[in-house]
């Protein structure tokens, strides 16, 4: 086990560390953080290779599986650890490599469902990722316009399913209308979503937050999850959420 101990504001592994709370940070390093013992624990099991080391404050006990392999570990003081841990956990965080993402080939047609996300809130993107590997998406495009996979809030939220489903660098979401790939657009102006057959191989694309979909891509169906008189509309993430479970249930019938 290698270790660091790090006690100043100005240590180059700190200043690294917390360049990692913002998506250049990400990008330039090629790491991100993964914060709550749960999903520590898990990436520490099933994703050991993904692992550069764990962060801990003075007080911490070295997680269990650490042990078990090679990585480094880095003691922050009470007052520096603080500055990193931005969700206030009070517990070891998870350093982990990323990289850049593969680009989707939309030339390359695979069956079942693609999921398209362009939402620009890191959370909802955590989120619909989770969804996404919880009910068996062939494949996740992460659009231009979209937060960074690997954000704090994004990690926060989609824990080790980050590492379980296949993750691609797509275009914009203005772009996707010359993909010609079989769209499937989720809106609330779209058909009931229950009255609504899948293709056997499709694209899901919810709209961005508050804007919607593109008028490029007026001709792609349109579906929409029903609602009570009076709610105009669902969160993002929630609302890929249930079109990703309804359509799942209906290919396993």
């Amino acid at each position: 086990m290698r270790s660091k101990q790090i006690r100043s504001l100005q240590n180059p592994s700190f200043k690294k560390f917390l360049r990692l709370l913002t998506s250049q940070g990400i990008r330039k390093y090629g790491l991100a953080l993964i914060s709550g013992p749960k999903q520590v624990k898990e990436v520490l099991r099933d994703f050991p290779e993904r692992c550069e080391g764990v962060l801990l404050r003075e007080d911490h006990e070295l997680p269990e599986l650490s042990f078990q392999h090679n990585i480094w570990t880095y003691c922050f003081s009470s007052s520096l650890f603080d500055k990193i841990d931005a969700y206030g956990t009070r517990q070891p965080i998870l350093c982990v490599k990323v990289g850049p993402l593969p680009a989707w080939n939309s030339r390359r047609r695979v069956q079942g469902c693609t999921l398209f996300i362009p939402f620009q809130e890191p959370g909802n993107v955590g989120a619909a990722i989770r969804s996404g590997a919880a009910f068996g998406v062939s494949g996740i495009v992460i659009l231009k316009e979209a937060a960074h996979p690997y954000h704090p809030k994004s990690t926060r939220a989609a824990g080790s399913t980050l590492f379980r489903v296949k993750l691609l660098k797509g275009p914009s979401i203005n772009d996707l209308y010359r993909s010609g790939i079989a769209l499937v657009q989720l809106s609330p102006k779209g058909k009931n979503i229950n009255r609504y057959r899948f293709p056997s191989s499709f694209g899901l694309l919810p709209g961005l937050e508050g804007l919607g979909h593109p008028a490029g891509l007026k001709g792609a169906p349109a579906v929409r999850i029903p609602m009570e008189p009076g709610v105009e509309s669902l969160n993002a993430a929630m609302a890929t959420g249930i079109a990703l479970y309804l359509w799942r249930t209906r290919l396993r019938k």
